[in-house]
């Protein structure tokens, strides 16, 4: 089955990228480089660390989300959450749309 394309959602971007891709390769590039680097949004050697010290735990079903307190089941996407307010703060293991939802709540504030 083909993939479905549209508009590159940059402004006054005319060029057609796939569904599956958020910007054209030009717009990707920029928007990379407005973020800063995984160190400058807090996943250094630390956070590495820290998430690998988490990965017995949720492998096993024993770990809940920080954020709405529900088991993680074994074998579904994680991600280790930083604060709302304070990405130098790592508040612990969450379910990956619950960390998702929040960073795009977050950026439509």
């Amino acid at each position: 089955m083909a993939e479905a394309w549209r508009i590159c959602p940059a402004r006054g971007c005319p060029d057609y990228i796939p569904e599956s891709k958020r910007y054209c390769p030009k717009h990707a590039r920029a928007h990379d480089k407005a973020r800063g680097s995984k160190r400058e949004r807090g996943y250094d050697a630390g956070y590495n660390a820290m998430r690998k010290a988490f990965e017995p735990e949720v492998a096993a079903g024993k770990s809940n989300c920080w954020r709405c307190t529900g088991l993680i089941q074994p074998g579904s996407e994680w991600h280790l959450g930083h604060d709302d307010h304070d990405r130098g703060i790592i508040r612990g293991p969450e379910h990956a749309h619950c960390n998702l939802s929040a960073a795009g709540k977050a950026s439509h504030a």
